[in-house]
């Protein structure tokens, strides 16, 4: 008897272990956007979490997806990185799935790209100034020197 039952309970495992560990088609796109992200290619994983969005959009994974490409567009080695469609998938993250656990750190992720944009208009206009003190400062030294 006990042999039997230690043999239904591996057979048992087994089987279960076989239907809950193939993965779906949208769990294979979201590893796939993962490894691509870990290699760089980002415009590839933006792809792929964009397609699971639209196309699982009530599932865990969309969630997951979701939080991924706002990370994607802000990351720091993205060449075509963009902190405003970052700021905007975090925000629509915290629209679609306000009892997230990682509520609060797209709340804080929002709030330092924000910060960026401001400080980023605040450079650009520093640097309007001072383009125009130099052109002021040329016209002054061009009329000292007549």
């Amino acid at each position: 008897m006990r042999k039997f039952f230690v043999l239904f309970t591996t057979l048992l495992c087994l089987s279960g272990c076989v239907f809950l560990g193939a993965p779906s088609g949208t769990e294979k796109e979201f590893h796939a956007a993962v490894v691509s992200v870990k290699a760089k290619r980002y415009q590839e994983a933006a792809v792929a979490y964009n397609r699971i969005i639209s196309d699982s959009p009530g599932s865990a994974l969309a969630a997951d997806a979701l939080f991924e490409l706002a990370l994607v567009h802000a990351h720091r080695d993205n060449p075509e990185r963009n902190y405003t469609r970052a700021m905007h998938a975090f925000e629509d993250f915290i629209k679609r799935y306000p009892d997230d656990r990682r509520m609060d750190e797209a709340q804080t992720w929002i709030s330092l790209l924000k910060t960026v944009q401001d400080l980023k208009k605040q450079n650009e206009a520093l640097n309007e100034s001072i383009e125009q003190l130099k052109r002021v400062d040329v016209r002054h030294e061009e009329r000292r020197r007549k």
